[in-house]
């Protein structure tokens, strides 16, 4: 699997807009920001068929999916936090208080 770069505040807005609707007219397309549509169209997320106008590809669909689909929890939640996390300067570095259960004597 291939590292995709990340969504940009911009490209995810554009993107947003070609999951909302099929296809984007070539006047809508100029009313738009150029910088993500240029973007878009570089990473080949966006196409343009004559006739219809610019349109999501299949990698463009995959690229959202991705983004929201992809799982973020940690495998061992139980590791400290990252390096750059100072968990002593906010007092969290403190062991866990212990607690003694009592037990009836002779239990088995």
């Amino acid at each position: 699997m291939t590292r995709e770069r990340p969504f940009s505040r911009r490209i995810y807005a554009l993107a947003e807009l070609f999951t909302k609707s099929a296809y984007m007219r070539f006047d809508e397309a100029q009313t738009q920001d150029q910088r993500p549509f240029r973007a878009l169209l570089i990473r080949g997320w966006i196409a343009y068929t004559p006739g219809r106008g610019f349109h999501m590809t299949r990698e463009g669909r995959d690229a959202w999916s991705n983004l929201h689909t992809t799982d973020i929890t940690r495998k061992n939640p139980s590791l400290p936090l990252t390096a750059y996390f100072d968990a002593t300067a906010y007092g969290l570095d403190k062991p866990a208080r212990r607690v003694h259960v009592m037990t009836k004597r002779g239990a088995a």
